[in-house]
């Protein structure tokens, strides 16, 4: 029997997907100031239908580079709203690499100022975004490049191979990938890198934090 692997399908209608982000766009330009006084946090991801069905295909690079053109307005837009609120607060572009579709533009104020500081790990400084996400808009944002982890427990995995999830050589193997293992509460913590992340502000945002990542 043939097997046929449908994610090679073509992609139809990228007409309709372009408008469809800047519908996107313009729905999220305006920051809610409603839910960002009562949680001290709001964020956007690309909302894009079919959000789902986008993510089990590989992207065009231009497709690509018109949503961070996207989630860059809108960063520009949040920013001069949160200007007047006259205090400090964290506004980032976080761009995912391998789960594109889940960048997103994140802010926060208040008790909640530093809630987003130990998220990614590694944040190092960069000069450029990757030539696959340059847009000329990027190039006055600040960017710094690390990484999200997975979090394995020794007693969990042991358990997922009493379970037949694993095997014993696939558990070893993500030992082995660990790039830190360390103890909490008692048992061994092994972080594996997930996926690279790339987190950009204005150059010259008058909103930034001491000691932010």
């Amino acid at each position: 029997m043939i097997r046929f692997d449908f994610r090679k399908r073509k992609i139809r209608g990228w007409k309709r997907k372009v408008r469809k982000i800047e519908q996107w766009k313009n729905a999220y330009m305006e920051l809610n100031q409603e839910a960002l006084a009562k949680y001290n946090r709001e964020y956007v991801k690309v909302w894009i239908a079919p959000f789902f069905s986008l993510q089990k295909h590989k992207l065009p690079l231009w497709y690509k580079r018109l949503v961070i053109q996207a989630l860059l307005d809108i960063y520009s837009s949040w920013q001069q709203q949160l200007a007047k609120l006259d205090e400090p607060y964290y506004l980032k572009v976080w761009i995912f690499e391998k789960d594109f579709m889940w960048s997103q533009v994140v802010v926060s104020v208040r008790n909640a100022l530093h809630f987003y500081d130990e998220t990614f790990e590694e944040l190092t400084p960069v000069a450029d975004l990757p030539d696959e996400f340059a847009v000329e808009a990027a190039k006055l944002f600040e960017w710094k490049k690390g990484f999200t982890a997975v979090t394995w427990f020794e007693g969990e995995m042991q358990a997922d191979i009493g379970d037949g999830l694993y095997t014993e050589e696939e558990i070893q193997a993500i030992k082995d990938s660990a790039y830190k293992i360390q103890e909490y509460k008692g048992e061994a913590m092994y972080l594996v890198k997930d996926d690279i992340v790339w987190v950009g502000e204005k150059a010259d945002a008058s909103e930034r934090v001491d000691n932010q990542s």
